[in-house]
């Protein structure tokens, strides 16, 4: 999928794509669309546990 204001393209679930044309992304053709960039995910915050 590509945006406009992103000049990444990116790859999402098939179930996702709905939400992202929502959100202005396009669908791009699988013959037509740049390679992608595999990157790794950022790692998300470390939980404390204890009391809240």
């Amino acid at each position: 999928m590509r945006h406009d204001g992103v000049e990444q393209y990116i790859e999402v679930a098939e179930i996702s794509v709905k939400h992202y044309e929502r959100s202005g992304w396009e669908v791009v053709d699988g013959d037509h669309a740049p390679a992608l960039v595999k990157t790794a995910a950022a790692k998300g915050r470390r939980r404390e546990t204890g009391d809240n």
